[in-house]
């Protein structure tokens, strides 16, 4: 195909727009938007190349594989050879044993299904996999492989039927999509998978197709379809459901740039445009690596460092696309050579993988902190359910005295052994708690659908089975009620008649413990403190770096962070004699500082799961509980 300035203009907006978003500019808040920008396009150009070439009886088959091979491996080849060879001096064992390990999926390009399997893309955790924004290369890439089969099949057998199949095609993609969507059915699938993506790229296919049009060669029409990708990167965020309905709408004005084909307007044919287009690969490549690395650094997030770290991945794409992507480098110009030094590579991580990320090298206390990190409560390993609406409310101590019920979601499986700890071996403990799911019998939680139905089970058993004993209930509150420590996200939660406010959860979570106060007396933890930063990977980080491993935050920001949770519980705790509030800060914080580790041992496993060593920071506060349980 004879190359379109207007393509390479667009490529420029998608790659920024996916920087900003990822650099923490709140205001585009949608920019992620800028991938399906690039699927239309890759869908477009695939299709146009192996289509005009089948007309003219020149298109093989191996040498459009051969060519994508040059194209795509040599640039991501060196980021990973880059990324191996720095962390072999930076990263802990774990987190350099899973960047290898993403490294090889990346490279084979089956890391969207990596990533798929290990959490959703926009989870606080990502911010430590290295090379999470490959998952949208393995898409395309998969894509590839296929398309140019498909459309062969079509010429010789469906009589270049290719409008009819591929519009079937990107119907029956489409619709998995809303299927999923609409049933609250694997999300993060939906985002990760080629199933529910190739439908963008089947449109960018269509359009290559399509006929022209009275709009070809509008000059209104990339004005028009650039403020509105932009209006949408302004609108959208991580909350609404993607791919999914409104994906529709960066998607068709996407098509419609490139349907109207305008190669001399100035929104996308300006020189800097056309730089920044040109090196677009090279630039998404490298952007997100140095955000990564940023952190691993632990240097501040502010404008100015933002808009650094964007001149740098625009230099850093620069110098990738001169030296390694471009068809004349050493790297790009054969086949057999990008091939080869991708399988280098590739070997190169599988040792690292296969050696646990050679924890020779790191000095000894991270193999201290990674086997605090793997700590777990072994008696309670079946007893924490992730889905459905039963539980198998395991009993801890003695069955025949069950006086405590542990109701809650995982931070109430974080501190079991805590709990049953500090209790007499007569006493018994019954543990029913679900993943993601707050205590109240009729919330909507589309993260967890069947939580309500959870909920309203285990209150009917504790009433029937447990008459006698108090209730202890524990939440993660201030996630439910405002999301991820740092983030702006919306409430993860709603209720079918009120909503999603602060009152209407105070009102359903009050009601659910008035009911349960009116027979049993009930114990409500405090929230723990959060941290913005996992904190098993920041304490390894600066152990490698020889850094003084302190994890803390101010007393300040503990009542920022959960003023709401807090004066909530105040409320619904002084209508009820029978409930007594838990003060987690009391057993992890001082008069200044909550603390996430203390000498050089973690006391979370995460950004907020307290480790089993960190949950017998609260044993004088469970101890407290068990002496008004027992009348003591």
């Amino acid at each position: 195909m004879t190359f379109r300035s207007d393509i390479n203009g667009l490529r420029a907006y998608a790659v920024m727009l996916v920087i900003f978003y990822h650099f923490g500019f709140s205001q585009m808040s949608g920019g992620f938007l800028g991938v399906d920008v690039f699927f239309v396009i890759s869908g477009y150009l695939m299709t146009g190349i192996i289509l005009s070439r089948l007309n003219n009886h020149k298109f093989s088959l191996m040498a459009f594989y051969a060519a994508r091979c040059r194209r795509i491996i040599p640039p991501l080849m060196v980021l990973c050879a880059i990324l191996m060879l720095m962390g072999y001096f930076l990263m802990p064992p774990e987190e350099y044993r899973r960047m290898a390990e993403h490294a090889v999926s990346s490279l084979s390009f089956i890391s969207n299904v990596v990533y798929f399997k290990q959490g959703g893309y926009f989870d606080t955790g990502s911010v430590y996999k290295w090379l999470l924004h490959t998952w949208s290369l393995s898409v395309e890439w998969q894509f590839y492989l296929l398309l140019p089969l498909a459309l062969m099949f079509i010429a010789r057998f469906l009589r270049q039927q290719f409008v009819w199949v591929m519009g079937i095609a990107a119907l029956l993609s489409f619709g998995l999509v809303l299927a999923m969507v609409a049933a609250d059915y694997h999300l993060t699938a939906t985002y990760y998978l080629l199933p529910t993506r190739a439908w963008e790229m089947l449109v960018g296919g269509l359009v290559y197709l399509a006929p022209k049009t009275r709009l070809s060669g509008q000059g209104w029409v990339p004005p028009l379809s650039i403020l509105a990708l932009i209006l949408c990167a302004l609108i959208f965020d991580e909350n609404i459901a993607w791919p999914g309905i409104m994906t529709l709408i960066p998607v068709m004005f996407t098509a419609l740039i490139l349907h109207a084909g305008v190669q001399n307007s100035r929104w996308l044919n300006h020189r800097v445009m056309q730089h920044i287009g040109k090196t677009s690969y090279s630039i998404y490549l490298w952007h997100w690596p140095l955000w990564v690395f940023w952190h691993l650094a632990d240097w501040p997030v502010t404008f100015v460092s933002q808009v650094l770290l964007i001149l740098l991945s625009l230099a850093a794409g620069w110098a990738s696309y001169i030296w390694v992507e471009n068809s004349r480098s050493w790297f790009s110009r054969k086949t057999y050579i990008a091939l080869g030094q991708a399988a280098v590579v590739m070997l190169f991580g599988v040792t690292i993988v296969a050696r646990a990320g050679i924890p020779s090298r790191a000095p000894a206390v991270v193999a201290s902190i990674d086997h605090y990190s793997q700590q777990r409560f072994v008696l309670a390993k079946n007893c924490f359910v992730l889905s459905g609406i039963t539980s198998p409310q395991c009993v801890f101590g003695d069955a025949r005295k069950v006086n405590l019920v542990v109701l809650g979601d995982s931070h109430a499986a974080a501190m079991l052994s805590s709990i049953v700890a500090s209790a007499r071996t007569q006493d018994g403990v019954v543990f029913i708690a679900q993943s993601g799911c707050p205590s109240v019998p009729d919330i909507q939680r589309s993260a967890s659908p069947d939580c309500g139905g959870f909920v309203k089970a285990a209150m009917a058993d504790i009433e029937r089975k447990y008459p006698n004993a108090s209730i202890l209930i524990i939440n993660r509150m201030s996630f439910y009620l405002h999301g991820e420590y740092g983030s702006s996200s919306a409430p993860t939660y709603s209720f079918r008649q009120d909503g999603s406010s602060l009152a209407a959860y105070q009102q359903h979570f009050g009601a659910a413990v008035k009911q349960l106060a009116s027979h049993h007396r009930v114990f409500i933890m405090t929230p723990v403190p959060e941290f913005g930063y996992d904190v098993i990977y920041r304490m390894s980080r600066d152990a490698m770096r020889g850094k003084v491993l302190t994890i803390q935050q101010s007393r300040a920001e503990y009542q920022s962070r959960h003023q709401d949770a807090l004066a909530m519980l105040n409320d619904i705790a002084a209508l009820s004699p029978n409930v007594t509030l838990l003060d987690a800060s009391q057993g992890l914080c001082d008069s200044r500082y909550c603390y996430g580790a203390r000498e050089n041992v973690p006391l979370y496993r995460d950004d907020n799961h307290l480790s089993e060593v960190g949950n017998k920071s609260l044993s004088g506060v469970f101890a407290g509980m068990w002496g008004i349980i027992e009348g003591r």
